[in-house]
């Protein structure tokens, strides 16, 4: 249970990273927000909310799998699998988080006063130093609420995780997936443990998303 714990946090963590870093260069990618290869990406991107975890990781198994071009190049240039390991459950935890924080970092950044762009642009400000200075201070709040969402959406992962790294304990097992085990083994014990746990993460979860919106408002 500690191992998948663990696990959880981990991926959880590196889906988060990656996800926030990539949707603020996106977003920054392309000034004309009309462009037709901007609009194709975030199809791809938000499509995740309307399909089953299960579908999710078929496709994921379709692409990264050893039959797939992407998993015959990384398994013969890194000798590297996609399928039943840590990275294969990060990847599917970015995608099913992934277009709760871009819409966020999308929507959030597109509310922000004009006027203060509009100066720093007059001004030379880089887009780092925009980012850093305008961006962000402005609509943190809208921002930390919205990862929170997509922190419980990456923690909660089921259903592509298990087809795309599978269940093995101490390995790829997440805390979803150990819930799983314990209670397809009759282990009520231990599933009740696990169940307190992610119970006790979804209250925080909860909690800190309402105080950010709270303080949003």
């Amino acid at each position: 249970m500690n191992s998948a714990l663990k696990l959880s946090i981990i991926i959880t963590s590196s889906a988060l990273i990656f996800n926030f870093i990539f949707s603020i260069l996106l977003y920054f990618s392309n000034n004309n927000k009309n462009s037709l290869l901007k609009k194709i990406v975030e199809f791809f991107i938000t499509i995740p909310i309307f399909l089953p975890p299960s579908v999710i990781g078929y496709i994921l198994i379709i692409f990264l799998g050893r039959n797939s071009f992407v998993g015959q190049f990384f398994n013969k240039i890194f000798n590297f699998k996609f399928l039943f390991t840590v990275q294969g459950a990060i990847i599917a935890a970015i995608v099913v988080s992934l277009p709760i924080i871009y819409q966020t970092v999308k929507v959030s950044f597109d509310s922000i006063d004009k006027a203060y762009i509009e100066t720093a642009l007059c001004l030379g400000v880089s887009k780092f130093n925009m980012l850093w200075h305008i961006y962000l201070p402005l609509s943190y709040s809208k921002i930390l609420s919205g990862f929170i969402l997509g922190i419980g959406r990456a923690f909660g992962e089921f259903g592509a995780t298990i087809l795309i790294a599978g269940n093995i304990p101490g390995k790829t097992q997440t805390l979803p997936l150990a819930l799983y085990s314990a209670i397809e083994s009759g282990d009520y014990l231990l599933a009740n443990k696990i169940l307190f746990i992610l119970l006790s993460f979804s209250g925080l979860f909860l909690g800190l998303y309402i105080f950010f919106s709270k303080k949003e408002s």
